[in-house]
């Protein structure tokens, strides 16, 4: 069987090439990288270079991406910036063109409104979409989930999550980071059916006329202050919260699901990547450590301390590139799949919507654009 077609879109100083997306295809025997674009000539001869193509063969760079996608007309395109106001049109292009699968920066898109679109025209074309939400696909993260499932916990009664909480805390941070905490909230609690939420700027409430452009095409974003509480379909209450400059960056950037015999601690793009207390988290009267889970599980070594964590992390993306490989091949929803990064923007929304109406919103959603618009 041929290997897979792939053409890669990454835009130099819009996004540039996210977090190695493009090269991460050129490690995996079932695909093989057959064009690249860049409207940016200094950044598509770097990309040219970078994955070792040869540019002299026709059909192989291209400044334009809408031509590469017609005149190659690739099985895979991976869409690898991470500035998002593109996400939606050049996903829709591809799945338009023909493609069999499409590999995309997180986050998603930047609204409901888009994600549907996204979803209308992959379902039509029968185009598997994955988002690179690389954390669930390490091995350690699916042996935390079969710790879960096993019951060491207890009962599941809060997950609980927080972003890095730096100078982006707050919209930025709910948005580029805190996508990745609430899909793992979403695939170890279950959907959400409700949010309440309290967003400030300045330590008052948050009005539309807050409502600034942010960063990496995400549209409008807004306040210095998030916390939310869902309401998960499984049975707990899941939390997020982001304050700006609170101080403790990597440690803070997580999720914790709470059990009424025990805890489970998830550390995103981290070595080790999860950890286990034997015992609830209000239980202090004798000391319980926190337990590295290994990808074999709670009897796995611990890792190297030299692990590279860049190399570790690139790991996982294969992960997810195969599984969408599997996905085209089985015809099924990927693991990390369009309608997970619509439930990802749906809680986003969910936040601002409930925060400006100052009461609980309820899915599904009826405001399919931007509350701060």
């Amino acid at each position: 069987m041929d290997p897979l077609r792939v053409a890669v879109i990454g835009r130099t100083g819009r996004g540039d090439w996210g977090h190695a997306i493009d090269e991460l295809w050129a490690d995996i025997e079932t695909a093989e990288i057959v064009a690249v674009a860049d409207e940016s000539e200094e950044g598509l001869g770097k990309a040219v270079a970078r994955l070792k193509l040869d540019v002299a063969k026709q059909g192989t760079a291209y400044r334009d991406w809408r031509k590469m996608l017609a005149e190659v007309k690739p099985d895979i395109v991976a869409l690898c910036m991470r500035h998002i106001d593109c996400h939606a049109e050049m996903a829709i292009a591809a799945a338009e063109a023909g493609a069999k699968g499409i590999f995309l920066e997180k986050p998603f898109v930047r609204t409901l409104a888009e994600a549907d679109d996204v979803i209308a025209a992959c379902t039509k074309a029968n185009a598997k979409l994955t988002l690179a939400f690389v954390n669930r696909h390490s091995p350690a993260y699916a042996a935390a989930k079969d710790v879960i499932e096993a019951g060491r916990i207890g009962k599941v009664l809060e997950v609980r999550g927080r972003g890095k909480e730096d100078h982006r805390g707050g919209g930025e941070d709910l948005s580029v980071l805190g996508c990745h905490v609430l899909d793992m909230m979403a695939d170890l609690a279950g959907e959400p059916k409700w949010c309440e939420a309290a967003v400030a700027v300045g330590g008052r409430a948050i009005t539309k006329a807050d409502a600034v452009d942010g960063p990496e095409g995400l549209g409008l974003i807004a306040s210095d202050s998030i916390t939310a509480m869902f309401g998960m379909a499984d049975g707990p209450v899941g939390y997020f919260a982001s304050v700006r400059d609170a101080g403790l960056k990597q440690p803070n950037f997580g999720l914790t699901v709470v059990g009424t015999a025990g805890a489970i601690h998830i550390r995103p793009d981290q070595i080790p990547h999860a950890y286990f207390r034997a015992a609830p988290l209000w239980r202090v009267d004798k000391d319980f450590p926190w337990q590295p889970i290994g990808p074999e599980g709670l009897e796995s070594p611990l890792p190297e301390a030299d692990v590279d964590r860049s190399a570790e992390r690139a790991s996982w993306g294969r992960r997810a590139a195969l599984d969408l490989i599997d996905a085209i091949a089985e015809d099924r929803e990927p693991e990390t799949g369009m309608y997970a990064g619509r439930t990802t923007v749906e809680m986003i929304t969910a936040v601002y919507a409930s925060a400006l109406s100052g009461r609980r919103v309820e899915w599904p959603l009826l405001e399919r654009g931007n509350p701060l618009a």
